[in-house]
């Protein structure tokens, strides 16, 4: 399948989210609260900041056209793209984003497998993504994935900086527990 004929789909129809894998449909369930709310303080603290600057989107669960032929369509639980990279038509804005995020950030579920979380991360790394969180609930922690395989995973009091998030701006700040408040 390709992602036009992906988009043509529409939404899930027992709820939850769908990506397209190297042509085939991956159906993922919807999410549990506190997934949820997880996302949610990472919206709240990203958006602010991004927003207040005009350094571009932070997205939430957008389609991103990571690859063709066969296609990928990944769609991160949040994601931020600088500015000039942002579709200006709208034609173009109401399909997937044709090409990578700057930041990718993927929250775990329970029945997330380590290999699905690293192919993911090896996608839209290679894909060009300049940062891809992983985002652990369960042990608290996030690990910040750059391009050439250089990792680190901040737990406890860590705070999280623009260096981590690929923003062009410094100033950001986001203690590890403001997220899983």
């Amino acid at each position: 399948m390709t992602a036009d004929e992906f988009y043509a789909l529409g939404d899930a129809p027992e709820g939850g989210k769908m990506e397209l894998v190297r042509g085939r449909v991956v159906a993922m369930s919807p999410v549990g609260v506190e997934h949820g709310s997880v996302v949610g303080n990472l919206h709240i603290a990203l958006g602010l900041f991004v927003r207040k600057r005009k350094l571009g989107s932070v997205l939430i669960e957008t389609g991103f056209r990571l690859r063709r032929n066969p296609d990928v369509v990944r769609a991160p639980d949040l994601s931020f793209v600088v500015a000039g990279r942002m579709p200006a038509a709208r034609a173009e804005r109401l399909r997937y984003f044709a090409g990578h995020p700057d930041l990718a950030i993927e929250v775990l579920s329970p029945d997330d497998s380590a290999d699905e979380i690293a192919e993911k991360t090896d996608e839209y790394l290679a894909a060009g993504a300049e940062r891809v969180w992983i985002v652990r609930p369960r042990n608290r922690t996030v690990t910040v994935h750059r391009p050439g395989g250089d990792s680190h995973t901040y737990s406890g009091a860590d705070i999280l900086s623009s260096a981590d998030a690929a923003f062009g701006e410094a100033g950001f700040a986001l203690p590890l527990p403001e997220i899983f408040a």
